[in-house]
């Protein structure tokens, strides 16, 4: 009889190691799922708050592009950015109610809200020698995890448009002027320049950008333009589909029209666009004769007379508002520009070939031209090599 109960004494044991091992394994499991969700969930917030982070990143650099920065800080941007991490040019803090609602609730970062918020932003002098300026961007997510994002900017050195309007215009002969095709050109706040002095904005220069950053079209003989060259009759887009902007703000940014054979302009390879957009807002770089007449009375929009004589460039100046404007930008044709009818532009206006037509042109300059200041166009990239993220 006493065998018998060693054996089952010696099986409940046996039993009881076993449940404990399994008890002891399950324990182990609870653990690694629980660390694990743990560590899947921070993994999560670090996504999130580095978003965030490049998001508020993106949109300093878009102001940047606008050419001012906003709210509290809202002046023209320096030649170049002098300040230290410790003391930067511009901080920015969404512990303040305004910079909250400028870092927070701006297109860039606003759709990412519901996940956490861009607490800091600053910006201050490059170490990079090529270097415009150095940003750092710091956010944010719910769960309290935060990331910052730095990285260095370039900039890319646009020749100013120190005119108005640089344009031959054709001397006041009798015949012509009685003919009524002799074009009319006045100009506010800027100067009416001969194309004596060669064009300030190169070819090849600007082709190359607009490749990189803008928007670049083949021509044919027609006048039909061809996004990227791709001469497929199917992607043929009007003048009016390319230029066009629906309202102020659509902006287009930079619109570069070849030449075509795709060379630099000389006095056969050039096309001829007729431009009938009611309005139009960009940078227009055109290798082409235009003919401009636009089938509308254009729209209002703001404009800054530049600053009194004797005050500093980076002074800010009075807002007015010009009615009726059909270019909002820069139109620059490597061709003949003849207006067919009345037409505003606040920008500056330049052909390399000379005015034509019997339409009056009528130019509010802007100043900024003068600065190498181009709204619309990605001034700004980040330079090689100078990107860093870290954590909390």
């Amino acid at each position: 009889m006493m065998i018998p109960n060693a054996e089952a004494g010696w099986v409940l044991i046996g039993a009881l190691l076993v449940g404990l091992l399994l008890a002891m394994l399950g324990g182990t499991a609870m653990n690694l799922a629980v660390t694990e969700v743990t560590a899947s969930s921070r993994h999560v917030d670090e996504k999130t708050a580095q978003l965030l982070a490049e998001s508020g990143v993106e949109q300093v650099v878009a102001w940047i592009t606008q050419g001012a920065l906003p709210a509290s800080h809202d002046t023209l941007l320096p030649l170049r950015f002098t300040g230290t991490p410790d003391a930067p040019d511009v901080a920015y803090d969404a512990g303040r109610p305004e910079d909250d609602r400028v870092l927070n609730n701006a297109s860039a970062v606003g759709a990412l809200a519901d996940f956490g918020r861009v607490t800091h932003a600053r910006l201050y002098g490059p170490g990079h020698p090529d270097g415009y300026c150095a940003l750092e961007v710091t956010a944010q997510a719910r769960g309290g995890t935060r990331r910052t994002v730095s990285v260095e900017l370039g900039v890319w050195r646009i020749p100013p448009l120190r005119a108005a309007v640089q344009a031959d215009v054709p001397p006041a002969d009798r015949s012509v002027a009685e003919s009524g095709s002799l074009p009319k050109v006045q100009a506010h706040w800027g100067d009416i320049v001969s194309n004596s002095p060669p064009g300030p904005w190169q070819y090849q220069t600007f082709k190359d950008y607009a490749q990189r950053f803008g928007s670049y079209y083949v021509p044919d003989r027609e006048g039909l333009l061809y996004r990227n060259g791709m001469t497929d009759p199917s992607h043929a887009l009007t003048p009016s589909q390319v230029f066009g902007s629906q309202e102020v703000g659509d902006q287009r940014g930079l619109v570069f029209i070849d030449t075509l054979d795709q060379q630099p302009p000389n006095e056969t390879n050039q096309a001829t666009l007729t431009l009938e957009a009611p309005y139009m807002e960009g940078t227009f770089y055109i290798n082409a004769h235009v003919v401009l007449q636009p089938l509308g009375t254009g729209r209002m929009v703001p404009a800054f007379a530049p600053p009194p004589e004797g005050q500093s460039a980076t002074a800010l100046y009075g807002p007015a508002s010009t009615v009726g404007v059909t270019i909002n930008g820069v139109l620059y044709t490597a061709g003949t520009l003849r207006v067919g009818r009345e037409v505003r532009v606040y920008g500056s206006v330049a052909a390399e070939r000379g005015l034509a037509g019997a339409g009056l042109l009528e130019v509010w300059y802007d100043a900024d031209l003068g600065r190498g200041r181009v709204r619309g166009l990605p001034v700004v990239y980040p330079l090689r090599g100078t990107w860093r993220e870290w954590g909390n």
